[in-house]
């Protein structure tokens, strides 16, 4: 049991849920990338639409996205 009551209880719970869920966000974004293959040219990702990209053989799947992954993460974290 955590000291302080069950009201605080709680809020700590929503916290750490809260917390855990910023962490999966922040690490999908992370894993795109830290995966070599999203940085190879001619190579396809899936965006945060869930939409196959295909790169035209000059650039790879991280340089087309541009960040995006990334941005999107830390906005979804700020609220």
């Amino acid at each position: 049991m955590i000291f302080g009551g069950n009201k605080n209880e709680e809020e700590l719970k929503q916290k750490i849920e809260q917390l855990e869920k910023q962490n999966r966000i922040m690490r999908s974004a992370l894993e795109f990338y830290a995966d070599t293959k999203n940085w190879e040219e001619g190579h396809k990702y899936r965006d945060e639409d869930n939409a196959t990209i295909f790169t035209d053989g000059s650039e790879s799947g991280a340089t087309v996205d541009k960040g995006s992954k990334a941005y999107r993460a830390l906005k979804a974290c700020d609220s």
